[in-house]
């Protein structure tokens, strides 16, 4: 019985550090840990992603304004091209 007390007391102490270990191999708080290096660099290429994100959606709108612009051209010169055609046709 004294005997399975101890192996037991070892094997508690000895699970109580490979927790220890682990608890700290895991932090993502602890950039030398490698949860913490992924963590950083996830949290980089996340940031990156969103800068992207807003430039994209900065450029598209850009689009959008100019692509009404054109429409808004285009539908003028097609009612002048209407309005010459007529005035060629009255010509001839």
């Amino acid at each position: 019985v004294a005997a399975l007390q101890e192996e037991k007391s070892i094997l508690l102490a000895e699970n109580q550090i490979l927790m220890e270990r682990l608890n700290q191999s895991d932090s993502t708080e602890d950039p030398n840990s490698p949860a913490g290096r992924r963590h950083l660099q996830l949290q980089t290429q996340l940031e990156h992603l969103q800068e992207e994100t807003f430039r994209l959606e900065a450029a598209k709108d850009d689009y959008r304004i100019r692509c009404e612009e054109l429409e808004k051209e285009t539908a003028e010169l097609r009612q002048q091209t209407e309005e010459l055609s007529t005035l060629a046709e009255e010509a001839q």
